[in-house]
C-alpha cells in the first residue's frame, strides 16, 4: 500500500506544499503571482494541434537585451496534469531565472490520462525544437537552452538532458522536427530519475499502482526492463550537458537517495554536475531558499562558461584537399560538419562517445567534441542511427573498416613531422604465401640511401598492427617512415628495414569476446616464419640472422609478438609490446632459450591505460621484475594518452632508439 499512499501524496504535495505549487488535475489555477517579466506570451500552441497539453507560456526578463538564454521550466504533477503551466514555480524558480536574465518557457505536457510514455518527453522535446525555430521572434539565444523542473517535471527535464538523440524519445511532434532537441544544461528539483532505485536499494517498495505505472500504462512487477526507458539514468553518457540536482533530506515523496544516486552516476560518467542536499527540505516545502536559487543560477553560469569554446579552429591536417571540416582548436576540441538536410538526428562519434550535432536552416549539421587526446583518432557520423564516414576527411583502415580519421595536433609532433631530411621509401609489396596458398600484401620501409649503397645490409624489424587494422596502419596512421627518417637524420637510431604485414586474427564465431585459444597466433606465425621472412631476406639486402631481426606490435600485434617470439627464440633477438600485455620473469625463465636469445624487451602503455583495470596487473612492476632477473627490459609510458596511435607512435620512437645497438 505504500506506493498507493505515496502516489496520492505526490499529487497533493505538488499542489500545496509551497507557495507556488506545481500540479493539479486539469490545471486548476493559483492566485496571481508577481512574475518578474517585461512581457508574457500566453497559451502558445507549440505543436499546432489545439490540445491544451501542447500550450505554453513565454516570459521575457525585465532587463532588455538583444537575446536571452532560455530556461524551459516544467511543473510537477506526478504526470497527472496536462494544464498546470500557470503553477510552474512562478514565484520561486521562474523568477530567479528571469532575474538572472533568462527567457523562461513554461509548457504544459500531456498527462498520463491523455497518453502514455514517451508522449510526455516527446512534448518537452517539441518545446525545445519550437524554441530553436522561433529564436528570432522571441529573442532567444539558442546557444544556451536549459531544462528545469520540479518532481515529475524534474524527471522530464533530466530525461531531456540525458536522452538527446535517443530515437524512441525524440518524437515527431510539431512543425520543427528538423531542429535539434539538444539542451545545454538541466536543473533537477526533487525529481525521480531512476524508478528502479525508488526504494534506495531495499526491497520495501511494492510498486502498487504508482504514478509511474500510470504513465507507462502497465505494472512494474514483471516488466522491470521496459521501465528502464522511463529512467533518466538509463541514458547517461559523457556527452551529457551539465546537471545540477537539488533534493531535500525530508522528502517523503521522492526519496533523497534519488538525487544522490543521479548525481553519483552523472559524476561517474564524467558529466559536469553538482548536488545540493537541502537539510530538512521536503517535496517542495523548504526547497526554495534564496541560497538554493542562487546556487542554481551560479551553476548555470558555470555551465555557460564551460560551454564556451575557443574559436581558433583550423582545418585538420588529415582533411581531404580543400576541405575546411573537420577542424580542431587549441583546446583539442574537434568540430565536424555534415550536409544532411533530410536527417532527423546527427551525432559526431569519436573516442567512443557520441556528441549531438545541431542543424541550421540549410540542413547543415555542426557539432563539437569534448577535448581529445593528442594524436590520431578514428571517428564517424551517426545519421539517424546509421554510421557513415565524413566526406571531409581522408580515409584510414581501422575499427575493421575504411573510415574517417583526424589528427589532433600534439605538443611533440615534431618527431613525426615532414622535414627537409633524407627520406626512405615505403614500398608496397605483393608476395605468394605457401602456407596460406594465396597472394598476400605488405608494406616495407627502407632507410634513406638504400638504393644508392648496393653493398650495405640492414637489420629488420617486423612491425604489427592491432585488432581491426591491417598492414596500412603503421605506414599511414603510425607515421613510421617519418619517425625513422627523423631519427636517422638526428643520429638517434640505426638504419634498419621495417616490414608491416597483415596479421589479422579473427575470433571464431561463438567464442567469448576477449577469449583466445592457445594457438591463436600460430596462423600468422607460420606465414611470418615460413613465407614473409624468407621473402624479405631474398628480395632485400638484410642481415639474415637472429641477431639482426626483431619483432614488435601494438595491442593485438603486441600479443602476437609475445606469442611468436617466445616460440621462436632462434629467429628474433629483440621484441616490443605496445599496449599489448607483458612478459613476466616467470614466463621468461620457463621458456627455453628465451633469456639467452633476447637482447631487448620493450613494454609500453599510454598513461590513461594504466588507470584502466582492464589491463589487470601492474605492468611496470612486472617489467622491472623481468629486468631484475637479468634481462635488458625497458618500460615506457606515453604521457596523457590512452589505447591510441599517439601512444604507439611514441612507443616506436623510443623502441627504435634501442634497437640493434
Amino acid at each position: 500500500m505504500r506506493r498507493i499512499f505515496i502516489s496520492a501524496l505526490c499529487l497533493i504535495s505538488a499542489c500545496v506544499a509551497y507557495a507556488q505549487p506545481a500540479g493539479g488535475f486539469g490545471g486548476w489555477q493559483m492566485p496571481k503571482i508577481d512574475v518578474h517579466c517585461s512581457e508574457k506570451f500566453a497559451d502558445l500552441d507549440y505543436v499546432g494541434d489545439g490540445h491544451v497539453g501542447h500550450q505554453m507560456d513565454i516570459y521575457l526578463p525585465k532587463v532588455e537585451k538583444e537575446s536571452y538564454p532560455v530556461a524551459i521550466h516544467i511543473y510537477g504533477s506526478a504526470w497527472f496534469s496536462n494544464n498546470s503551466k500557470g503553477m510552474a514555480d512562478l514565484g520561486t524558480i521562474v523568477n530567479a531565472l528571469l532575474d538572472a536574465g533568462y527567457a523562461v518557457v513554461t509548457p504544459n505536457h500531456r498527462s498520463s490520462m491523455d497518453a502514455k510514455f514517451p508522449a510526455q518527453i516527446h512534448d518537452i522535446k517539441a518545446v525545445v525544437r519550437y524554441v530553436r525555430a522561433n529564436a528570432e521572434k522571441y529573442k532567444f539565444d539558442t546557444d544556451f537552452i536549459v531544462t528545469s523542473g520540479f518532481s515529475s517535471g524534474a524527471h522530464l527535464a533530466s530525461l531531456a538532458a540525458t536522452s538527446c538523440g535517443v530515437a524512441d524519445l525524440e518524437g515527431t511532434l510539431g512543425a520543427y522536427t528538423q531542429y535539434s532537441s539538444l539542451v545545454d544544461a538541466a536543473c533537477c528539483w526533487s525529481g525521480p530519475t531512476d524508478l528502479h532505485y525508488m526504494s534506495c536499494g531495499t526491497e520495501e517498495d511494492t510498486w502498487n499502482h504508482g504514478p509511474e505505472e500510470a504513465v507507462m500504462g502497465f505494472s512494474f512487477k514483471g516488466n522491470e526492463e521496459p521501465f528502464k526507458a522511463l529512467n533518466a539514468t538509463t541514458y547517461i553518457d559523457p556527452s551529457d550537458p551539465p546537471v545540477v540536482v537539488f533534493h531535500g533530506t525530508a522528502d517523503n515523496v521522492v526519496p533523497h537517495c534519488q538525487g544522490v544516486h543521479f548525481h553519483e552516476l552523472l559524476s561517474k560518467a564524467g558529466v559536469m554536475t553538482e548536488f545540493h542536499s537541502v537539510d530538512g527540505g521536503g517535496h517542495g516545502m523548504g526547497m526554495y531558499a534564496p541560497e538554493n536559487l542562487e546556487a542554481m543560477v551560479t551553476f548555470l553560469e558555470k555551465a555557460r562558461i564551460a560551454k564556451a569554446v575557443k574559436e581558433d579552429f583550423v582545418p585538420s591536417a588529415s582533411n581531404q584537399p580543400g576541405k575546411q571540416y573537420p577542424m580542431v582548436n587549441s583546446e583539442r576540441i574537434v568540430r565536424a560538419q555534415l550536409n544532411a538536410p533530410d536527417a532527423v538526428t546527427v551525432k559526431l562519434d569519436i573516442g567512443g562517445v557520441k556528441y549531438p550535432m545541431k542543424r541550421n536552416a540549410e540542413g547543415v549539421w555542426t557539432g563539437d567534441s569534448a577535448p581529445q587526446d593528442e594524436g590520431f583518432h578514428y571517428y564517424q557520423f551517426e545519421v539517424d542511427g546509421a554510421s557513415v564516414p565524413d566526406p571531409g576527411s581522408l580515409y584510414y583502415y581501422g575499427a575493421s573498416r575504411w573510415g574517417s580519421g583526424i589528427e589532433v595536433p600534439a605538443h611533440d609532433q615534431d618527431f613525426y613531422a615532414l622535414k627537409n631530411v633524407p627520406h626512405g621509401d615505403i614500398r608496397e609489396v605483393n608476395y605468394w604465401s605457401e602456407t596460406e596458398n594465396k597472394m598476400c600484401h605488405c608494406f616495407i620501409y627502407t632507410p634513406p640511401g638504400y638504393d644508392s649503397n648496393k653493398k650495405k645490409r640492414y637489420p629488420v624489424l617486423y612491425l604489427q598492427h592491432g585488432s581491426g587494422e591491417n598492414e596500412h596502419g603503421w605506414s599511414e596512421q603510425g607515421k613510421t617512415g617519418l619517425i625513422m627518417d627523423n631519427l636517422i637524420a638526428e643520429g638517434k637510431a640505426e638504419e634498419f628495414i621495417i616490414v608491416m604485414d597483415n596479421g589479422t586474427w579473427t575470433r571464431p564465431q561463438g567464442m567469448q569476446r576477449g577469449a583466445r585459444p592457445s594457438n591463436w597466433a600460430d596462423g600468422f606465425m607460420n606465414r611470418l616464419v615460413k613465407d614473409i621472412i624468407p621473402m624479405v631476406d631474398a628480395r632485400y639486402r638484410t642481415k639474415a640472422d637472429r641477431k639482426h631481426r626483431a619483432m614488435a606490435g601494438l595491442s593485438m600485434g603486441g600479443m602476437q609478438t609475445k606469442a611468436i617470439t617466445m616460440k621462436n627464440p632462434d629467429v628474433f633477438s629483440a621484441l616490443g609490446m605496445f599496449s599489448g600485455g607483458v612478459i613476466t620473469a616467470e614466463e621468461a625463465a620457463q621458456t627455453e632459450g628465451f633469456k639467452e636469445a633476447y637482447d631487448l624487451v620493450f613494454i609500453s602503455y599510454g598513461s590513461h591505460e594504466l588507470k584502466n583495470p582492464r589491463w589487470g596487473q601492474n605492468q611496470q612492476a612486472v617489467t622491472e621484475e623481468l629486468r631484475a632477473s637479468g634481462m635488458n627490459a625497458h618500460f615506457y609510458v606515453s604521457p596523457e594518452t590512452a589505447h591510441e596511435w599517439q601512444s604507439w607512435r611514441r612507443s616506436l620512437y623510443q623502441f627504435a632508439q634501442l634497437l640493434f645497438k
